[in-house]
């Protein structure tokens, strides 16, 4: 707010010196003839004032993301305010101060239009300037502030406070031992090593991954919960299109998938959770997902979280992704679409 009343004290600042300096002008073109007016001083550069902050209104609006009809519209709309507006200063005001330059020639509606169009061609020319620069400075700093958020929204992972290495080797040997003993705990374990050994290989959060992987991982962390829960999540994860050439950031789809399973009733036979991940032909990405939400969840959470998904995709694809989500009291689903 403080920030907001200092720029209104800039700008009027700023007019101020403008209107100083236009009287200084006009007192050297003509000293002689030349007398102050209070009225004169205010009123004359009024309408250009008028005329800039209307123009600087219709590009702010319309010129991004451009409204081409709009933005047009607006011009002409502007257009036609500032004559009137030039139109009622010189043949209404003026006479009724005590100005500089003589009396107001007579009207004539085409010569005062060209006269308005050169005026406010320069005005909304400077109107432009200043909306292109104020631009600029929030574009730069929406960068230094991604650049701050990439390194503040790192994917923190549900790791043992062990070196994570020690770990996935230690799941190696217990996988070997366990093989005499039991094939389902032998399996558990080599799937939970390879969701470990995935997780360890992501450690350069720019690079992506070959969407083939990350499928692969959420096959592994289904499974392992699937022998958590001994086979009884009713969860149906369908894949369609070619995935072959297509690249994506990784733990993005999981983390999505990780969020069924914490919050989501994956054991309901009549109403199963649904993951439907789709390419397009044009290697876009459509992932689809929904569940029926627990009526209480005991969960732990990844540690990423859907705002820090919303912020690495907003980072990597910009405006090239769309991420919904639909949620009731028992129903919650989920739409990702990557172009």
């Amino acid at each position: 707010m403080k920030q907001k009343y200092r720029l209104i004290i800039y700008h009027v600042i700023f007019w101020l010196a403008y209107m100083l300096v236009s009287t200084l002008v006009e007192f050297a073109t003509n000293p002689k003839d030349y007398f102050f007016s209070i009225g004169d001083f205010f009123f004359t550069q009024f309408p250009s004032i008028c005329t800039f902050y209307m123009c600087l209104f219709v590009y702010t609006k319309y010129a991004s993301p451009l409204k081409i009809y709009s933005l047009i519209a607006g011009i002409i709309f502007a257009y036609l305010f500032s004559y009137l507006n030039w139109y009622i200063t010189a043949y209404y005001i003026r006479p009724l101060i005590k100005a500089n330059g003589g009396p107001t020639t007579p009207f004539h509606i085409w010569i005062f239009a060209v006269g308005v169009l050169w005026l406010y061609i320069k005005y909304s020319f400077f109107a432009f300037a200043y909306y292109y620069a104020t631009e600029n400075v929030k574009h730069q700093k929406q960068l230094r502030l991604n650049e701050e958020e990439k390194h503040h929204a790192q994917y923190t992972f549900l790791r043992a406070q062990i070196n994570p290495h020690f770990l996935n080797n230690t799941l190696n040997f217990f996988y070997a031992k366990s093989l005499p003993l039991s094939s389902e705990l032998s399996d558990g374990i080599m799937t939970l090593s390879q969701i470990m050994h995935y997780s360890l290989k992501q450690d350069d959060d720019d690079q992506t991954v070959l969407i083939d992987e990350e499928i692969e991982h959420i096959k592994n962390v289904i499974k392992i919960n699937q022998l958590r829960f001994k086979h009884e999540l009713m969860i149906d994860f369908e894949v369609l299109g070619n995935t072959g050439k297509v690249s994506i950031i990784p733990f993005v789809l999981i983390t999505i998938v990780e969020n069924i399973l914490k919050h989501g009733d994956c054991t309901d036979e009549s109403n199963h959770a649904k993951i439907l991940l789709e390419i397009g032909e044009d290697n876009s990405i459509s992932l689809r997902t929904y569940n029926k939400k627990k009526e209480s969840s005991t969960e732990l959470s990844s540690g990423i979280g859907m705002e820090n998904i919303k912020k690495r995709l907003n980072y990597y694809y910009g405006s090239k992704f769309n991420l919904s989500i639909d949620e009731t009291e028992t129903e919650y689903s989920i739409s990702l679409i990557i172009n």
